[in-house]
């Protein structure tokens, strides 16, 4: 093999490592009066770090959904009200423990305003008072892993996500 190959090869892939890759789209999330939310009760646990837990998670999946968008695009978006799915409730084992209990009755419930902006910063799509809830969540299909953070939450913004935004701006 020649030199001039081998540096050929080596600066085709110094180009293309260099190369800034295309940027998807990106999501800011913001909460709206958290304090007000139908149930983000952390149980046992402590609630600053729960809520904290709860946003990552959140901002996390609406991350993933904006890299679905054009380049440049932004997703803005603000929770109103969260119900989780399940309810905290007491458990009487050994002690006295409060723990997330998961039953139909107790399904999750999103309430938001959003929009989206193209990369010049215009206002493509959007809608204020959406309002998600899945009243078949432990009965809904389990693609992925059930014991991922907020899974049914994360699967509702997921659809919502696929089946209202997606459209709206493509």
């Amino acid at each position: 093999m020649s030199n001039a190959y081998r540096l050929s090869g080596a600066l085709c892939l110094a180009v293309f490592l260099a190369a800034p890759a295309a940027q998807a789209g990106e999501a800011n999330m913001t909460w709206r009066n958290p304090e007000k939310f139908t149930d983000i009760d952390a149980g046992e646990a402590a609630q600053k770090s729960f809520s904290k837990g709860l946003e990552k998670a959140f901002q996390a999946e609406l991350d993933a959904q904006a890299k679905r968008l054009p380049e440049g695009y932004r997703l803005e978006l603000t929770f109103t009200d969260i119900d989780l799915a399940g309810e905290v409730d007491p458990v009487y084992l050994r002690d006295y423990r409060e723990i997330r209990i998961l039953k139909d009755a107790y399904f999750p419930r999103l309430s938001f305003d959003y929009r989206v902006l193209d990369a010049g910063g215009k206002p493509v799509a959007g809608q204020q008072g959406v309002e998600l809830k899945d009243m078949a969540y432990l009965s809904g299909p389990k693609l992925g892993s059930a014991s991922t953070a907020f899974f049914y939450e994360r699967r509702m913004l997921a659809d919502w996500f696929g089946k209202s935004v997606l459209p709206a701006v493509k």
